[in-house]
Order: structure tokens, then C-alpha cells, then sequence
């Protein structure tokens, strides 16, 4: 008796698990085409159908990986002050990363060398400046002496906390002995103490 057949999209996250396992066993160099589809289930013709390249494949696998990171910002109750809001991003993706550790190695610990994965990676960034621009865009008053317009300091300032955050994770990645807790305690002290004493806003 086969099984129920499963549609595309199934078939794409199938592959896309059995991916993820090989190339974490592996590494992206020494995974195949091959190894993936016969942890998949499936033939390599079928794999092609879905994914063109390794490249290709290791992209889709990145962007779903920038996708459940993401989404959990989405998820997250509204805060009084952006003190508050802050310090649940910054809470909620260093414990996504304890969570998900192929995904934290995937987009904070590799270099994408390939073109098209570096593009995934870039537009993954660049999703995530948009999202801390937003929180920003909801604090009153900025005491700003750059004579800047308003929605381009949040973007600079949003890149800046990014960047700060990115160099945070990648430095935990090899100093897995510091508990989450003080980590995110760390992270905040840094963009807070700074960015602080920029927000004019009720206290």
C-alpha cells in the first residue's frame, strides 16, 4: 500500500529537513546532491525539480532559517517602552539561537562564499534592520544631534544595534560557557546604555 502523496510545498520542507541534517553532519563542501535526496526519500531528479543547485538548496534552507528567527518577533506581546521592547528582541533571538543551533550557525557563524547564498543572507539581514527600524519609529523623541530626518536616523541607528547583536552571537558561538541569561543582559547593557540616553520618553 503507498502512502498519501505529498503535495509540492511537502516535498520542498522534506527536502529541506533532510538538507539541514546532511549538511550539518558534513558541512556545505562535502555535502552532495546525492546524500540529500537519499536522506529525502526521494530521487535526485526530484531533487533538481526543486532545488537547481547545492547553492540553491543551501539558500532555501538559509531563508527558512531567517524565516523562524523572524517570526518570533512577530509573536511577541506589545512593551510600554522601548527599553522594554529592546531587551524582548534582543531576549527572544538569543533564545532562538540556544534552540535552533544550526540555524545561529547558518546565518550568524558562516560566511556565505557563494553568490546566491550570499544574496539570501544579505536580504535576511536587511529583514532584520527593517524589523528594529521599526521598533525606532515607535520611541517619541530622539535627542539626535545629527541633523538627520527622522527615518533615516532610525535606520542607521536599527544597522548599528544589528551589528552590535551580530558580533554578539557570532562571539557566543565559541564561548558557549556564558549562559544565555548573561549574554542578553550583555546585549542589552551595550545598546541601551548608549541608545538610552538618545530617547527622550516618560520614564
Amino acid at each position: 500500500m503507498s502512502g498519501k502523496r505529498l503535495s509540492r510545498e511537502e516535498r520542498r520542507e522534506r527536502i529541506l529537513a533532510a538538507a539541514a541534517r546532511v549538511f550539518a553532519a558534513s558541512g556545505y563542501d562535502a555535502a552532495g546532491m546525492r546524500e540529500v535526496a537519499t536522506a529525502a526519500g526521494i530521487s535526485t531528479p526530484v531533487l533538481y525539480d526543486h532545488f537547481p543547485s547545492k547553492a540553491a538548496l543551501y539558500a532555501g534552507l538559509l531563508e527558512s532559517e531567517v524565516d523562524s528567527l523572524l517570526a518570533g518577533w512577530a509573536e511577541l506581546p506589545p512593551s510600554d517602552t522601548a527599553e522594554e521592547q529592546l531587551h524582548a528582541r534582543v531576549a527572544a533571538i538569543f533564545a532562538w539561537m540556544e534552540a535552533n543551533e544550526r540555524g545561529w550557525r547558518m546565518i550568524f557563524a558562516e560566511t556565505p562564499s557563494d553568490e546566491g547564498v550570499a544574496e539570501v543572507h544579505r536580504r535576511g539581514q536587511a529583514r532584520s534592520t527593517a524589523q528594529l527600524t521599526e521598533v525606532f519609529a515607535q520611541v517619541p523623541g530622539l535627542a539626535l544631534t545629527a541633523d538627520l530626518p527622522r527615518d533615516r536616523a532610525n535606520e542607521a541607528l536599527a544597522e548599528a544595534a544589528k551589528s552590535a547583536l551580530n558580533a554578539i552571537a557570532t562571539w557566543w558561538w565559541d564561548n558557549r560557557d556564558i549562559p544565555r541569561e548573561q549574554v542578553v543582559a550583555l546585549t542589552t547593557d551595550l545598546l541601551w546604555r548608549g541608545l538610552g540616553n538618545l530617547i527622550q520618553e516618560d520614564r
